[in-house]
């Protein structure tokens, strides 16, 4: 399965990387925007920023981060079953599903927050159980409710597994990220911290459409049996 996930990205990803540029980076670039217009109030700069302007700017970009998701979802599904459709579709398409997947994540934040609170279940585990609600919200129009429920019974008695899936893709891209930062982070950090963030945000647009793909892969695998 994780082998096939894998190689099904991979070609998914370097075959099509243009269209993912077109349709979904605009939306780390407008984060990418955000902490510009954030970067410059007084005092940001170094460090000194408010709780009410961090939060401002932490709520702005993750519902940025809210609004990519359903544009990666329908192109990746769309270039899986060779359909296509207008740029300004996919963008129009995705403001539909956006309330939507804004309300699971809050729901899977929610259930992870109260599962390690209470020790119920860990963090990780939670999350791997509601993966694929995001996936049925838009892929099958479901409810919030009833994405959720789906999600939960895909996963049922496979919760670790999916988990060992995720973190299969998890934790190497998470390597990959800090090593690859490291160097520029040295040279830029102090000269130009606004360069280091594009870089930043650019590395954040490719490892997102691509744990996308790669959890796509999970759930039409999982979804068929």
């Amino acid at each position: 399965m994780i082998l096939d996930a894998f190689k099904f990205t991979n070609n998914l990803f370097l075959g099509n990387a243009s269209k993912f540029l077109i349709v979904v980076f605009p939306t780390f670039v407008l984060q990418f925007f955000v902490y510009l217009a954030f970067a410059s109030l007084p005092g940001n700069e170094f460090g000194t920023t408010s709780a009410l302007t961090t939060n401002g700017q932490q709520l702005l970009t993750n519902l940025l981060s809210v609004y990519s998701l359903p544009l990666a979802i329908l192109l990746i599904d769309d270039i899986h079953k060779e359909r296509s459709r207008s740029i300004s579709n996919y963008f129009t398409h995705a403001l539909f599903f956006f309330f939507r997947i804004l309300f699971i994540s809050l729901i899977t934040l929610f259930a992870v927050v109260f599962g390690l609170i209470l020790f119920i279940l860990p963090g990780f585990y939670v999350s791997a159980r509601l993966l694929f609600a995001p996936f049925l919200a838009v892929l099958t129009n479901s409810g919030i409710l009833d994405s959720v429920k789906k999600s939960l019974e895909i996963t049922q008695e496979r919760g670790w597994k999916v988990l060992g899936y995720i973190l299969a893709i998890v934790l190497p891209l998470m390597f990959i990220m800090i090593f690859v930062l490291i160097v520029p982070g040295v040279f830029l950090i102090p000269q130009n911290i606004h360069a280091y963030m594009a870089i930043v945000f650019s590395l954040s647009f490719l490892f997102y459409v691509y744990f996308t793909i790669y959890s796509y892969r999970i759930f039409i695998k999982l979804s068929n049996h």
